[in-house]
């Protein structure tokens, strides 16, 4: 737990709770510096925001340049840097038109940048940190092959680049997953004793939130908000994601069977397996920063998971509603 690095959870402020093997793993492959950007997958909720936040505040002691933009959060407080290296990439945005997606472009140009306006010929080390970026860019494919671009052929010299873009689209992940472009890695929910270090500071019951939202922080504010009650959330969830009832009903059997172990999944046509993954109900496991051990309670398999239980129950009711049951 950090307490020197706080946000805001169920209405207060909290410490950084333990990261810690996906934290080290990160910052020894940014001591390294990496060959192709890095792309960590993980559910919707599960703390990429507040880790890569993290990350850039450990970043910033050993890099000379660092960046972290979210487009979800608009330039103001989305776009963290040095005051002159925040000042070039906006005004480079503006010339491009001013959107998200052009601060998103503005950003891989920063070598340019440095270059042109800033007057840098030789850097120790550039860090670009991309949060949920790909909804503001247009083409993921060419997007993330221009971060490619970046490392692999940096404008000025660069001792060691890295460059890491999160994201929870499961079809964006596809997407990239065609090209050797990126090294993908799946960042799941808190661990048990993460999980357990963050709920201490609320009040909360450790092994029921547990089960209910399977270490994923947005799943306990969601319960939070409905007072609790995993029906509420549930019965929300299922509304919120439109769940397709036909396109259910055509491969009921598997769904039932992925409902009990989701790695049944890989069995399953891909239209099915593109849904739930569109929706962000399931994730897919691709060499995880940290183990993660299958646990059927929590709904997770080897090479899928529902990424809540609660996503679960979302498609549990839908399978109910199949059956005209409330």
């Amino acid at each position: 737990m950090d307490c020197g690095f706080r946000v805001r959870f169920v209405g207060r402020y909290v410490c950084f709770s333990n990261r810690l093997t996906e934290l080290e793993e990160l910052l020894e492959m940014a001591r390294r510096g990496l060959s192709m950007p890095l792309l960590i997958y993980g559910p919707e909720g599960c703390g990429k925001t507040v880790l890569l936040r993290y990350l850039y505040q450990r970043l910033a002691e050993g890099y000379e340049y660092v960046i972290y933009y979210s487009p979800l959060h608009g330039v103001d407080e989305g776009l963290v840097s040095t005051d002159d290296v925040k000042k070039a990439v906006i005004s480079l945005a503006n010339a491009f038109g001013g959107s998200l997606a052009a601060v998103a472009e503005a950003v891989l140009a920063v070598g340019e940048l440095l270059a042109k306006r800033l007057g840098v010929r030789r850097a120790g080390g550039i860090a670009i940190l991309l949060d949920d970026i790909f909804q503001a860019v247009g083409s993921v494919e060419l997007y993330v092959k221009k971060a490619l671009t970046v490392v692999e052929h940096p404008p000025i010299e660069v001792d060691k680049t890295f460059v890491i873009i999160a994201s929870s689209e499961g079809v964006s992940l596809e997407a990239v997953g065609r090209h050797l472009w990126t090294n993908i890695k799946t960042l799941w929910n808190l661990d048990k004793e993460g999980f357990k270090e963050l709920i201490s500071q609320i009040g909360g019951d450790v092994e029921r939130l547990w089960k209910r939202s399977g270490g994923n922080p947005r799943a306990v504010e969601l319960l939070g908000d409905e007072g609790w009650s995993v029906e509420k959330v549930i019965k929300k969830m299922y509304r919120a994601k439109s769940i397709d009832l036909k396109l259910l009903a055509r491969h009921k059997a598997i769904v039932e069977r992925a409902v009990e172990d989701p790695d049944a999944l890989l069995e399953a046509p891909q239209e099915l397996t593109r849904y739930l993954l569109s929706k962000n109900l399931v994730a897919r496991i691709i060499d995880p920063i940290r183990r993660i051990e299958r646990d059927k309670e929590l709904g997770i398999g080897e090479e899928y998971a529902w990424q809540t239980p609660l996503h679960r129950g979302a498609v549990e009711l839908a399978l109910r509603q199949l059956k005209g049951a409330p």
